[in-house]
């Protein structure tokens, strides 16, 4: 039974790997423009403010074929404070990207740094899932997802 199991959660992680390999490890030039976050949002399911846990980048263990393509990923922990659209049962999600964009990653750096520090320290993001399997999801940030951060701390 426990054979049984490692074998579901290999398989399960080798559908995860495949999955970021061919939705994540693009060239960002050759990805397409982002819709206004207003359309982003009334086309999100899940939507949640949270605040940041942990972030990390590291090695993703993937065996590029390409010596260019980058390896690297990023993993961010989420606590959930609320949900704002849809449905999301659980107080903590764990979202991973590719550290290339798109995606907001100074703004997650900075949300992970002011994280418990008191005052406004959540953001709006949503959850952008992927079945893998039967009671399996994967949350990836490199799509063009709905996110909002606070306008004080991101003036351009």
């Amino acid at each position: 039974m426990l054979r049984a199991l490692l074998s579901i959660l290999m398989r399960a992680c080798l559908k995860a790997i495949l999955l970021l390999a061919a939705f994540g490890l693009k060239p960002a030039a050759a990805t397409p423009a982002c819709p206004p976050p207003n359309e982003l949002l009334a086309k999100a399911k899940v939507v949640v403010e949270a605040r940041v846990k942990s972030l990390s980048i590291g090695e993703s263990g993937l065996l590029a074929a390409e010596p260019d393509v980058p390896t690297r990923m990023i993993r961010i922990d989420l606590e959930i404070t609320r949900v704002i659209k849809g449905k999301y049962p659980r107080k903590e999600a764990t979202v991973y990207g590719v550290a290339f964009p798109p995606g907001p990653f100074m703004e997650l750096a900075t949300m992970a740094l002011i994280t418990g520090l008191g005052g406004d320290d959540t953001f709006e993001w949503e959850l952008s899932r992927s079945e893998l399997g039967p009671g399996l999801e994967l949350y990836t940030m490199n799509n063009c997802s709905y996110y909002k951060f606070r306008d004080d701390l991101f003036r351009r």
